[in-house]
């Protein structure tokens, strides 16, 4: 049997381990992983779930990641738009970034939520696959990318990851009044009743629900806005009606407007947005 001075030595022990144990092994300090250059990075099963991937040598649970979402109507386009740009990050070195492709919009799907389940997927698979932080997130888009990356941003990030946007010449509002004026921009619009699957008439409470202008509050993230005056792909007025909500929900953000670009922008005017996008994804990724 156990008698009474056994049962105080085993006690005393017990506490001593215990009350020792977290100050005798504290945890390890962070340390500093190997740089990451991977292209063609599988994130689901489908063959255009693929990103490239970088992420500079340093911290993992510190870093910055740049999520770029390509372009092409919905329908088409691939990783190619951002290639330049995420070369550039590379030879920077300031945050880790994935370029990504998505799933394409087929006359049997939508893009919405299947596009923007494939930018969550790919967050979560550089987060799993690199241990990588994914708690500051800047998110860049063009054309159709712009309104996905924008979309996430305001409607499915409901943790408040991401801290910056670039939304470049991108639909934001299909509610638009001027999507919807006889002529040119009427027409233009068909070409998204197409892509989305049904007509506008009737179906105003889905257009909305699909356009990140309607999602827009004071926890919006800050958000930088390009655009060409002379785009007749995506009118001018999305740009300015983004601006103006976001001033009104008291969203830090900027707008560039260009009078003598398009769609396309004229190749000053891509240099000069690009400079203008570098210090703003600094000050709100990097607090500089």
């Amino acid at each position: 049997m156990i008698n009474k001075l056994q049962t105080a030595i085993f006690l005393t022990l017990v506490f001593t381990f215990f009350s020792c144990r977290k100050e005798d092994t504290p945890d390890p300090a962070p340390q500093p992983r190997e740089e990451v250059v991977a292209y063609g990075v599988a994130y689901g099963t489908d063959s255009l779930q693929i990103m490239d991937v970088y992420i500079p040598y340093g911290l993992r649970d510190t870093m910055a990641l740049l999520v770029m979402v390509h372009g092409g109507s919905w329908y088409t386009g691939d990783r190619s738009h951002f290639a330049a740009w995420f070369e550039y990050e590379k030879n920077r070195k300031q945050y880790a970034a994935i370029n990504i492709e998505y799933r394409l919009d087929t006359d049997q799907t939508v893009p919405i939520p299947m596009q923007t389940d494939d930018i969550a997927a790919a967050i979560r698979a550089v987060k799993e696959k690199y241990d990588l932080n994914i708690t500051k997130i800047g998110m860049l888009g063009v054309s159709a990318g712009a309104h996905l990356a924008a979309l996430y941003a305001y409607r499915y990030d409901t943790e408040h990851h991401v801290k910056a946007v670039v939304d470049w010449c991108g639909p934001v509002d299909f509610n638009d009044p001027q999507y919807h004026e006889p002529g040119h921009w009427a027409w233009i619009f068909s070409g998204i009743e197409y892509i989305f699957g049904r007509p506008y008439q009737g179906n105003e409470d889905y257009y909305a629900s699909v356009s990140p202008y309607f999602y827009v509050n004071a926890q919006s993230p800050p958000t930088i806005i390009l655009h060409g005056e002379q785009d007749t792909l995506v009118p001018p007025s999305q740009a300015i009606r983004l601006h103006e909500k976001l001033d009104r929900a008291g969203v830090d953000n900027e707008l560039h407007l260009y009078p003598h670009s398009g769609h396309i922008f004229e190749r000053q005017d891509g240099l000069d947005a690009f400079w203008h996008c570098e210090p703003f994804l600094d000050r709100h990724l990097l607090g500089h």
